[in-house]
Order: structure tokens, then C-alpha cells, then sequence
């Protein structure tokens, strides 16, 4: 009787590992960088042809390999990284499985050069789908270099999906980026039809490195993170607020040196960012978390791109949170502002309340009378004598003989422009103060402090609503039971996966709770946390803090402008309003005198 089932040829063994391994030209790529790397290269060479369908090659001066070795290495998983079940679940290298070379080899012709150090000879192995052809003793420098040539010439079918040249060497070149991102030590040249499109010398510093990748321009933008607690450790570079992009394409991150494209991570950095961005812009990352390889398991896909964390929320949370303390000063505020051309540094300054235990009413500004140097003219608010803008109500603050350190209280104020702008001088340069947006993040702040220290109000629901989840949304809302209360939302199991909803935060009554508390059951399955519920809230804030807030076309007396600057230094991220527009702008001397043809 003839057997229904039979083992596949070795052969097809190989190509249908290839399908899984190689996608495109930049897939070989990065498989074989990877090896570069784990091999302890110092400088990478990659060259390409026709968008890499022609010709790949990689030279590399890592540690090579003798002829017994170069020849095991072609068998499939066939490594050098792992030996036991227990090294699976401690992989520290790129590359581990055994399975580029072989897979590649069997989709292209391809020529393997490697020499060790100490040996006299080289070798130098060539395959055709597979299939060695010759093998031949050769003299070359220490190192390796990898040829792959006529990329699935015996998959046409595979082949007939490759893009355009150009789309192929943009793969290409983005995989040649990451690598150089993660890597500063080593130096990466990248050629195309013999044209240099990327030559990057090792670097003392990320910073360094990433200027060079991603354009100068961003110098001034980029925040350093860091960050450390037992096992875990968050170090990189994320930038202001204010320098974004309109996709993701600049958010790289990498797990033990490892660029991934993991979810979990890219919901922790956007989470980080909540309130800071425009819909629809996604900030420049490059962010690197380090942790023992106990705790991630890279081995979950076959092109290793997907990791899974054994605590998705500790981790979620450990980097949001990292991400957030980097942006909470602006870049553009310094602790101590030196005194201005007309700003006397030792003139008395109002003394800024950071004591959140009083209550605070949104539409409330300090009255506080402003130290006499501090603006260029007493009236200048009102240089016709018609009535200024009534103060708003507030309790009286004390003035303080003590220098304030905060930035916008360091400032020389010059006055109002248009009724919505304040104008300021620091040292040489002009700024250009949007009271609305400055206030409204004061009021957010201040609301999102209240919340925070007090108890969120609950609205019963007349009818309780059953609520019914899969099995692993169910899961998760059992979890988080505590925490959803705690949010303002009181569930309680009904049996089964069913649950019963009997009320919603008091804050949200305007919104629909039941596809809210189901959005946060699916990230939860997703993500093991969720910011659905801070985001709605924090939505709620928003429009509180925007209609009960100084307005544009409003004008201000000058001890309420100054009030509104000293305000300014006593919440965080004070350089964007909650809805991610900038507060303030600044102007230099040079460039207004460049307005004026001035020399």
C-alpha cells in the first residue's frame, strides 16, 4: 500500500524554509549583517546591484571561519550560538537558528569567502541552489564576504513579487540603517551599481551616529532617555514634540540589541507622547531596552522582527513612563535664565505656589503686583488710557525677595500683541507667548493633578449593562477588575465571559461606556495594558481646560500676563498645550535683524 504521507526532499526542505526566512533582497541583508555582527566585524561592507536582484555581497573583517566550518555552516541549523534547550531562552547574539546561509544558498547562486585568523588560506565554497559546486583554497584578508547572486533565479514565481529597483533598495537601505543605528562601534558602507549612498565611521555616541543617519536638523530636537531598575534599562534618543513625522517610519526600537517591530513598544512610546502630539505625527525614536533574555522571547518569528515579553505591562509601563520623564522639561527652557539687557537679576520676583492643596479653579489667574525692573513701561499696557482687562479672581500670593528659578517667570516682559500673544525678551532673542495654549495646559495639568489625588466620581447606571467577551478578553477584564474601579467603572462577573456593567465615571457620562469598556478589553488582550480610559478622561480634560481657559482675543492686564508666566513654571510639559500645538516661539536677534537687511 502506497504511504499518503512522505518526507520532502531536502531540496524542497531548504526553499521552503527560504519562503520563510527570505522575503526580498533586503531580508538577505539583514540575515547575513547579523552574522557580520555576531562575528565581531568592525567594519560592513554591503553592495548591491539591480536592487540587490543581481548581486548582494557582504564583506565583513569579523572572525571568519576554517574550511571544516565554512562547510557546516551551509547545513541547515547548523550554529555556533546554542547548544542546549537552555541557551533558547538566553539568546544574546542577532543570529541563532542556523538557517540564512542554507536557505539563501538554496534561492540563488551564491559564493562563500572566509578566512580565520591564524590560518595561512582561505576558502572559498560555491553553490547553486543549493548544491555546492566547487570548493577551492584561496588567499584573502581575515574575514568574511558573502556573494549571492541571481536572487530566486529557480522560483520565478517568487520572483515575479520583487518591486520596482528602487523599492528594493529602499528595503535595502532602511535594514542597512537600523543595523547602523543599534550598532555606533562599527563602521557600515552601503554601495549601489557602485555608487556610495551610505558610508558612516564608528561613532563614540548614539547621538553622533543618529545625526548621521537621520540629518542634522534634528541636533536640537533630541532628548536623551535613561533609565534603569534590576533587569530592565531603557537608554536612547526621543525628540521634542515639535519634530515629528506624518508615519512610524522613525520609531526604532531594539530589544538586547535587536530591532523589533513589536506593538507592546510602539503603544509605550505613543503612550508616552499622550497629549504632546498632533493627530496623525509620530515622533523620531531610537530606543533601546535592555533586558535579561530570560524575560523576552525573541524566537517567535522566523524573521525574529516580533518578540514576546514575559511581562507585557511592566514593561509597557517601564518604558512609557521612561519616555515621559525625558519630555517633561522642554528643550528650550533652561533652570536658570541669566538676567536679559533690561532685567535686573537680583530685583524681587513673585514667588511661584507649588502646593497643589488648596483648591484650584480653572478660570483662575494670581493677581500679583510685578517687581518694578521688570518690564520696560508701567503702562504699557494700555498706552491710551482706555480701562484694561479686569483681574481675574484669585487669592493673593506673597512676594518672595528669593530669585525664582523658573524660565517664563525669568523672562522681561514686553506685553501683549493682538490680544493673544504675550511678547517677551530673553537675553537677545524675542518670544512669542500663546496665552491660550499656555493656560489651557496650566488648567490641564492642574485637573489632571486633582484627579489623580482624588476619588473619581461614579454615575449609576439605571439599566446595568451585560457585557459579553471572548474568552481572552474576559480574561484580561477579570484581571483588572480593581483597576477599572478605580478608573470610575464598577464591573462585576455575571458568569461565564459575561460581565455586568453598573456604573461609569461621572466625567464620561456623555460618552458611550459600553464600546469604551470593549476597547479596553481588546487592548488589554493586546497590548496586557491599556490607556483607553486615561485617554478618555483625558479628553474630558481637555474640553474642561479649553472653554474655562484665557482665551485668544483676550486682553490682559500686565499683572495677569505676568501671573500667567509664573504659572507657567510650576506644571510639566509646558512646551505644547494638550492638544499638541507649541506654546511658545522663539526669535533671535539675528533673524530679525536679517528681516531688516540689518548686517
Amino acid at each position: 500500500m502506497k504511504h499518503r504521507i512522505q518526507l520532502l526532499p531536502e531540496k524542497l526542505c531548504n526553499q521552503i524554509a527560504a519562503g520563510e526566512v527570505v522575503e526580498r533582497p533586503s531580508s538577505v541583508v539583514k540575515e547575513l549583517v547579523e552574522n557580520s555582527l555576531d562575528a565581531g566585524a568592525t567594519e560592513v561592507r554591503v553592495e548591491v546591484e539591480k536592487g540587490g536582484r543581481s548581486l548582494i555581497r557582504i564583506v565583513d573583517n569579523g572572525c571568519g571561519m576554517g574550511r571544516e566550518d565554512a562547510f557546516l555552516s551551509l547545513e541547515r541549523h547548523a550554529t555556533s550560538k546554542i547548544r542546549t534547550d537552555e541557551d533558547l531562552f538566553a539568546i544574546r547574539t542577532l543570529g541563532f537558528r542556523g538557517e540564512a546561509l542554507p536557505s539563501i544558498a538554496a534561492v540563488s547562486r551564491l559564493t562563500l569567502r572566509t578566512r580565520e585568523k591564524g590560518s595561512l588560506e582561505g576558502v572559498e565554497i560555491y553553490l547553486e541552489g543549493g548544491t555546492v559546486r566547487r570548493a577551492d583554497a584561496i588567499g584573502m584578508p581575515c574575514g568574511t564576504t558573502i556573494e549571492v547572486r541571481n536572487l530566486f533565479f529557480n522560483l520565478p514565481a517568487r520572483r515575479k513579487f520583487l518591486r520596482r529597483e528602487e523599492t528594493e533598495l529602499g528595503h535595502i537601505g532602511d535594514v542597512v540603517t537600523k543595523m547602523a543605528l543599534a550598532r555606533p562601534d562599527v563602521q557600515f558602507k552601503l554601495s549601489h551599481n557602485g555608487r556610495s549612498l551610505l558610508d558612516v565611521y564608528r561613532h563614540d555616541s548614539l547621538r553622533e551616529r543618529t545625526l548621521a543617519l537621520l540629518g542634522r536638523t534634528l541636533a536640537s530636537d533630541l532628548v536623551v532617555v535613561e533609565r534603569g531598575e534590576g533587569d530592565l534599562k531603557v537608554t536612547g534618543l526621543v525628540s521634542q514634540p515639535s519634530s515629528t513625522r506624518s508615519t512610524t517610519s522613525a520609531m526604532f526600537s531594539f530589544v538586547n540589541g535587536r530591532y523589533v517591530r513589536d506593538r507592546v513598544i510602539q503603544h509605550a512610546i505613543l503612550d508616552g507622547y499622550r497629549n504632546l502630539l498632533f493627530k496623525g505625527r509620530y515622533p523620531v525614536v531610537v530606543l533601546f531596552i535592555e533586558l535579561d533574555p530570560q524575560l523576552v522571547d525573541v524566537n517567535v518569528h522566523p524573521t525574529k522582527h516580533e518578540v514576546r515579553f514575559r511581562e507585557q505591562s511592566l514593561v509597557h509601563d517601564f518604558i512609557a513612563g521612561s519616555v515621559r520623564d525625558a519630555l517633561r522639561p522642554a528643550a528650550w527652557l533652561k533652570d536658570e535664565a541669566p538676567p536679559g539687557p533690561h532685567q535686573d537679576a537680583s530685583a524681587p520676583r513673585a514667588e511661584v505656589p507649588r502646593s497643589m492643596s488648596a483648591p484650584w479653579s480653572p478660570m483662575s489667574l494670581p493677581s500679583v503686583p510685578p517687581p518694578a525692573p521688570r518690564f520696560e513701561a508701567r503702562e504699557a499696557a494700555d498706552p491710551f488710557g482706555s480701562p484694561s482687562a479686569p483681574p481675574l479672581s484669585l487669592p493673593e500670593q506673597k512676594v518672595s525677595s528669593e530669585t525664582s528659578a523658573g524660565f517664563f517667570s525669568s523672562l522681561t516682559l514686553i506685553g501683549q500683541f493682538g490680544q493673544s500673544y504675550l511678547l517677551c525678551q530673553d537675553g537677545e532673542d524675542l518670544l512669542l507667548i500663546d496665552q491660550h495654549a499656555a493656560h489651557e495646559r496650566i488648567g490641564f495639568e492642574r485637573l489632571k493633578e486633582q484627579l489623580r489625588r482624588g476619588n473619581i466620581e461614579r454615575q449609576a447606571l439605571l439599566f446595568p449593562d451585560v457585557l459579553e467577551f471572548d474568552f481572552r478578553q474576559a480574561a484580561q477584564v477579570q484581571e483588572h477588575v480593581n483597576d477599572l474601579y478605580r478608573l470610575g467603572f464598577e464591573v462585576e462577573p455575571f458568569g461565564g465571559n459575561s460581565f455586568v456593567l453598573k456604573a461609569v465615571p461621572q466625567l464620561l457620562h456623555k460618552a458611550d461606556p459600553v464600546a469604551l469598556l470593549r476597547d479596553v478589553a481588546g487592548e488589554l488582550a493586546q497590548i496586557g495594558q491599556s490607556g483607553k480610559l486615561e485617554e478618555a478622561l483625558d479628553q474630558v480634560l481637555i474640553l474642561m481646560a479649553c472653554h474655562t481657559m484665557v482665551r485668544a482675543n483676550q486682553k490682559l492686564s500686565l499683572l495677569q500676563m505676568q501671573a500667567l508666566l509664573n504659572e507657567m513654571d510650576t506644571v510639566d510639559f509646558k512646551g505644547h498645550c494638550p492638544h499638541g500645538r507649541p506654546v511658545m516661539q522663539r526669535l533671535s536677534r539675528g533673524e530679525i535683524e536679517k528681516m531688516f537687511k540689518r548686517t
